[in-house]
């Protein structure tokens, strides 16, 4: 349960920075490396994971999931009640985090949404074959091919409520000859809950995976 709010704390305003996207998407390393690269500390769920099952000998990778999911989601609890800062990582793909997302908007909240997205499902299902032919975990392909409906789906549900929110297109593939990493490109921005990116003129080359969320944008910022 969260702790309950102190007398100094709960008239403070929570700030909840949530990065989110389907696993593949690259959301650590476009979100998670920003935010580290500036002195700001995220919750991880599959760094929590990975301390769990190395402090507790024999756990398993879907016991140590468990326990990150649980524990990102008490640490969100507590800082919506103590008026905290939290960030942390998501998929975004289910109803709970999400609810308590809008909750927490409803209670005055902040919320501050980085989302990466792919072109595909696919595209994010060969991600993640390669992440572990490099030593990562696999995640099962209907759990991938779920959170990609339901994470967009989640995420046209929070435009609403959010305070800022920026979208980014990760799709472009490394260089095979450097190995060097492509900027992902914005596809949406709001800022203060103000639609800034894109502009009527630029909304035809926003990319298809991604036009039912700028759509969504319009139709409440617009």
């Amino acid at each position: 349960m969260p702790a309950e709010p102190s007398p100094q704390s709960s008239a403070r305003q929570a700030e909840i920075t949530v990065l989110a996207g389907v696993n593949g998407a690259g959301k650590s390393s476009i979100g998670g490396a920003f935010l580290r690269a500036h002195g700001a500390e995220y919750f991880n769920p599959d760094e929590a994971a990975r301390a769990a099952m190395a402090a507790v000998s024999g756990l398993s990778q879907q016991d140590a999931n468990a326990y990150a999911w649980q524990e990102g989601k008490r640490r969100l609890e507590t800082a919506v009640v103590n008026g905290a800062h939290f960030a942390f990582e998501t998929t975004l793909g289910g109803g709970t985090i999400t609810q308590l997302l809008l909750e927490a908007a409803e209670a005055g909240a902040v919320v501050r949404i980085w989302f990466a997205g792919l072109a595909s499902v696919d595209l994010h299902l060969r991600r993640v074959a390669l992440r572990v032919t490099k030593g990562g975990h696999n995640i099962p392909e209907s759990d991938i091919r779920r959170r990609w409906t339901g994470s967009h789906a989640n995420l046209v549900r929070l435009i609403p409520h959010v305070t800022d929110l920026r979208v980014f297109d990760n799709s472009e593939e490394r260089d095979p000859a450097t190995g060097s990493a492509p900027e992902p490109q914005l596809v949406l921005s709001i800022e203060d809950k103000r639609l800034t990116f894109p502009d009527a003129g630029q909304v035809a080359r926003t990319p298809a995976w991604a036009k039912p969320i700028v759509f969504a944008a319009y139709a409440h910022f617009g």
